[in-house]
């Protein structure tokens, strides 16, 4: 009987240090979320200095810019490219604050995703409201045409016959009463 005990203690000291050492090794886990969001987030501020490069490159004023041949094409790849790096470090810094927010994970990726996405997008938005701020969106006002009634100073009376039986020559007397309109 003895026997079985010892066996018995033996194989839950065994179980629990197994436990524990599980335990130890998921606090201390990778933490995937955090880390695709840092992948993300390292592309958008690749394509953010590549914008940036892109950006230099272009004419500094606007009538050389106008004037330039492929200007649509230049013009449709920045915006491709803006658009792109504002979605990546959207979607990184989403999935770094998820990493985050997840329990008995490392947190260094995350916490590195977050402000690195976090500056881009600060830099993004920044950037669109300063440039709203400087060019507001003005209406300008539409002019009015002028109604018909200030165009035309001489009134026109019309007499239509009530049946062409009685007065056949109304037409005939109309039109050589009535002045040539002018279109």
């Amino acid at each position: 009987m003895r026997l079985t005990i010892k066996l018995r203690r033996m194989t839950t000291i065994k179980t629990t240090a197994t436990k524990s050492n599980e335990s130890d090794a998921f606090e201390n886990a990778p933490n995937t979320v955090a880390l695709i969001g840092f992948v993300l987030t390292a592309i958008a501020a690749t394509s953010c200095v590549i914008l940036f490069s892109l950006a230099d490159q272009l004419p500094a004023s606007i009538e050389e810019f106008q004037q330039m041949e492929t200007g649509t094409s230049v013009q449709l790849r920045l915006l491709i490219l803006g658009c792109s790096t504002g979605m990546l470090a959207f979607v990184g810094f989403v999935l770094c604050v998820i990493g985050l927010l997840l329990p008995r994970r490392t947190r260094v990726l995350a916490t590195v995703g977050t402000s690195v996405s976090g500056f881009i997008l600060l830099g993004v938005f920044g950037t669109l409201l300063i440039g709203t701020w400087l060019n507001p969106v003005t209406e300008e006002p539409v002019p009015e045409e002028p109604s018909t009634d200030a165009q035309s100073t001489e009134e026109v009376t019309l007499a239509i016959p009530l049946s062409p039986e009685s007065e056949p020559d109304a037409l005939t007397r109309l039109n050589e009463t009535s002045p040539p309109v002018s279109e």
